[in-house]
């Protein structure tokens, strides 16, 4: 694709939205950048393009790979998200090691995904989420500087990895005891991504993170209709998308709130499905850890034999 219409398709599809340069570039570029951008003067490299398309909402179907480098990073980027959504701790740190290889000092974007990933994978080994939220909102200041509060942030456009970094702070505001907290910052970024454009894939799988973060958060505060409910529309979601990831643990949390309304035949019939989908998935461990807290903490017995 000309340098030209990647600039000029940024400028239009901006233009259509209703946004300006200063909003669009912020934290990614300066305006002048972007003008240049939009003027077929400069060439942006592709997570540049990457983070705009993501901003105004757009599919990246005219992304193409101008270098080896970013055919590497994209599949090792692949390979990091699969470890990290599977809980794999594994040849994670390899992974990432070889992604910051292939990082330019200058690109900040990048930059960005990588320390995320460090973050996750030291929050595995360590678990201080004191520490560890420090680390995030630090992280999302490399786009979104100082002086910019949660709030703001989730007034402006934003890319899919400031979404991924918020969506981990309220992971670790949860961790940390503070629940309201956590929940306006993933109820803002739910409200984002039903009123802003997004690639359909991209979407699901976010939203079914943030579903599932709250669904934990409204079974701690013990508020199971609100679990039922999330819980449900993360089911459904899962199902029409041929997202699976998250479903067991979907019908755990939906179980667990069953048990809380008192609703024990179905509360053991979620649980069940769950468990199976643990199985299904491949996930012994899982099955086997879900086994025991149910009979220690409910006296409830799981069919090993789902077949």
């Amino acid at each position: 694709m000309a340098v030209y219409e990647i600039g000029n398709y940024i400028h239009d599809m901006r233009v259509e939205r209703g946004y300006s340069q200063e909003e669009l570039c912020f934290g990614i570029c300066s305006v002048g950048n972007l003008s240049k951008i939009e003027n077929g003067i400069r060439m942006p490299n592709r997570k540049t393009v990457e983070a705009f398309i993501q901003r105004l909402g757009c599919r990246d179907v005219f992304l193409q790979y101008s270098s080896r480098e970013e055919m590497q990073q994209t599949e090792l980027c692949s390979q990091i998200v699969q470890k990290i959504t599977n809980y794999e701790r594994e040849g994670l740190a390899e992974l990432v090691d070889r992604f910051e290889h292939t990082i330019a000092e200058e690109d900040i974007l990048n930059s960005q995904y990588c320390r995320f990933t460090r973050i996750i994978l030291k929050q595995m080994e360590e678990k201080n989420w004191a520490q560890g939220l420090k680390e995030l909102e630090e992280t999302l200041k490399m786009t979104k500087p100082d002086g910019i509060g949660l709030k703001e942030v989730l007034k402006g456009l934003l890319t899919y990895n400031e979404i991924l970094i918020l969506i981990s702070i309220a992971r670790n505001y949860r961790k940390l005891g503070q629940k309201e907290e956590a929940i306006e910052i993933l109820q803002g970024v739910k409200h984002y991504m039903d009123t802003h454009i997004m690639d359909r894939t991209e979407k699901v799988q976010k939203y079914l993170l943030v579903l599932f973060q709250l669904s934990r958060l409204y079974l701690d505060k013990q508020q199971y209709e609100k679990t039922v409910e999330v819980c449900d529309q993360g089911i459904a979601m899962s199902k029409e998308n041929n997202r699976f990831w998250l479903f067991p643990r979907l019908f755990i949390n939906k179980g667990l709130a069953l048990l809380g309304l008192n609703e024990n035949v179905q509360a053991k019939e979620a649980l069940q499905r769950g468990y199976c989908a643990f199985y299904v998935l491949g996930n012994e461990k899982q099955c086997q850890r879900l086994k025991t807290f149910l009979k220690e903490n409910w006296d409830i017995e799981l069919k090993s034999n789902i077949f």
